[in-house]
């Protein structure tokens, strides 16, 4: 009879038999091609000790039916192997094993239920950025999600991706941030494990995720070995759980450290907040980095492209991933019809300075107005100036929402991902921009109003009349000078009625109302006129 090893006592070319729980696998793939060719797996006993192995892609397939994730197998005529490297070695264990063409699996069924369905070697998450930097050495960490942000999408490599990120805190008031992309979302669903909570705290084991650091911070990111628990049915959650119960008071040593965790539902919060608008000048300031979830909104010139030869890609007519020589890593396969992707670096200004703005795919498509494959098919490639349709992008203004992700950072280089644009129309423009007289006395205010101190003729009508006809042509014509011209010819108006004036007051200085606000006349009433509608009448 064959003897049963314990996966703790194997070591170097031992042969026998192992009886235990596939606790996880993930594919082994070859980033020069995308291909799959192994599997990697952790084995776990009812003694608690687990080892990590992998297989070639065509032997699991022979086996596949027997060896699955969850399942409790009898193995045997394996190999054992020294650990040649500890990069991405998910488990404590000295030794890993191989399978080969010998390897049997056979899927045991009911005998073997006490064998765990877990395995956590846990770290502190004090020691994250601290004792803990290694980048390619997966940790376990437990604590309770403090914070989690909604699902946002961003552009990855041409194509969407799904993001959230989760705040992660432990029992002496130490917090990491989890991120987690797209499929990782789905495993963990931390908004439905809340919903179901009913008001306690959601402890969470991570298993096997990797440490991250951008712009000094550090972090953790999940990876194809990365597994999430939170059932109170699991051992090692529950003894989090029991050890740390609401309102629980920490010892604290230094100021540093909180009193009090509130471990109650408002602590998981969602954040809702709008885009902010800001200037490129104060976006430059920002703190960003690889893990900023915020978005801005500015609203911005276009001036130019920046990359006039590289200004589109072959793409995945799945996904829009840049192909590389017609094979698609996201979806493992070669495309040999692929379609054609903007990708645009955007130089953007306002008064306060410029900056590059990136758009890809179907957003930097809105901002152009036509698919990428039909200005490819339509431009010159003898000549190298870019197509018409890119030459008449430039000159537009747009409302712009960027990531506060960079998504270039070299030196005081930004590259910001644009999220949504909005063309500004030409009456937006206007309210935008105040028209000032010599005196610094605002006349346009930002609902296009415009205050003008004259006689009460018909003049101040036919003055409004006539820049709101030219206002309306200019708009149907899409002239880029609208607004500097709209602005000079308002501005010479409103000197020529100074300048006729009757009023000696006008001569010298000028009078203002009691309010402090705008010059007027002292033998008329105000006309409040609307530079693109009818007048509201007089007012005293």
């Amino acid at each position: 009879m064959t003897t049963v090893l314990p996966i703790s006592r194997l070591t170097n070319r031992m042969q026998g038999v192992i009886n235990a729980r596939v606790l996880k696998m993930w594919e082994a793939v070859d980033m020069r091609n995308g291909n799959v060719w192994a599997m990697n797996f952790v084995l776990l006993d009812k003694e608690g000790g687990a080892i990590q192995g992998i297989m070639p892609i065509n032997y699991y397939r022979r086996m596949q039916r027997d060896f699955v994730e969850g399942n409790v197998c009898e193995i045997g005529r394996f190999t054992v192997e020294h650990v040649k490297k500890n990069g991405y070695l998910t488990v404590d264990h000295a030794f890993t094993l191989s399978f080969s063409g010998q390897t049997y699996v056979t899927h045991v069924s009911s005998n073997l239920r006490d064998i765990p369905t877990c395995y956590f070697v846990f770290k502190s998450l004090e020691d994250i950025g601290t004792k803990i930097t290694e980048e390619t050495q997966p940790i376990d960490v437990i604590g309770f999600v403090s914070d989690f942000t909604q699902i946002e999408e961003k552009m990855v490599r041409g194509t969407r991706a799904r993001m959230q990120v989760v705040s992660i805190r432990n029992e002496r008031g130490h917090t990491v941030q989890l991120t987690l992309w797209s499929d990782f979302i789905d495993a963990l669903d931390i908004i439905g494990v809340h919903e179901k909570s009913n008001g306690e705290p959601v402890i969470l084991a991570c298993s096997s995720v990797l440490v991250k650091q951008y712009m000094g911070t550090f972090g953790l990111k999940a990876y194809a070995a990365s597994r999430f628990y939170t059932d109170h049915k699991i051992r090692e959650v529950k003894d989090f759980f029991e050890r740390f119960n609401c309102n629980n008071t920490v010892n604290a040593k230094t100021p540093t450290e909180i009193d009090i965790i509130d471990c109650s539902p408002r602590v998981v919060r969602f954040k809702k907040e709008g885009p902010s608008i800001i200037s490129l000048a104060d976006l430059a300031l920002l703190p960003l980095d690889n893990f900023s979830s915020g978005q801005y909104t500015c609203i911005v010139d276009i001036v130019g492209v920046n990359n006039p030869f590289d200004w589109y890609y072959e793409g995945c007519p799945k996904c829009n991933t840049k192909l590389k020589e017609t094979f698609c890593s996201p979806c493992k396969g070669r495309k040999p019809d692929p379609s054609i992707c903007y990708r645009l670096l955007l130089e953007v200004s306002d008064d306060t300075g410029t900056a590059e703005f990136k758009a890809v795919g179907r957003t930097a498509e809105g901002i152009v107005g036509q698919a990428a494959s039909v200005v490819k098919g339509g431009m010159n490639m003898d000549s190298n100036e870019l197509p018409d349709p890119l030459i008449k992008m430039i000159g537009k203004k747009f409302k712009i929402t960027v990531s506060g992700k960079l998504q270039v950072l070299y030196k005081d280089h930004r590259t910001y991902n644009i999220l949504h644009t909005e063309l500004v129309s030409v009456k937006e423009q206007l309210s935008l921009l105040p028209i000032h007289d010599d005196f610094g006395d605002e006349l346009v205010k930002g609902d296009n109003t415009v205050i003008i101190e004259d006689d009460c003729n018909e003049a101040n009508n036919d003055v409004t009349t006539s820049l709101s006809s030219e206002l309306n042509a200019m708009e149907d014509n899409g002239s880029k000078n609208l607004l500097k011209e709209v602005k000079q010819e308002f501005k010479n108006e409103v000197k020529k009625k100074v300048a006729s004036s009757n009023d000696k007051d006008l001569k010298g200085k000028r009078p203002f109302d009691d309010a402090g606000g705008l010059p007027v006349c002292k033998k008329n009433p105000r006309r409040k006129l609307i530079i693109s509608g009818q007048s509201d009448g007089e007012t005293e």
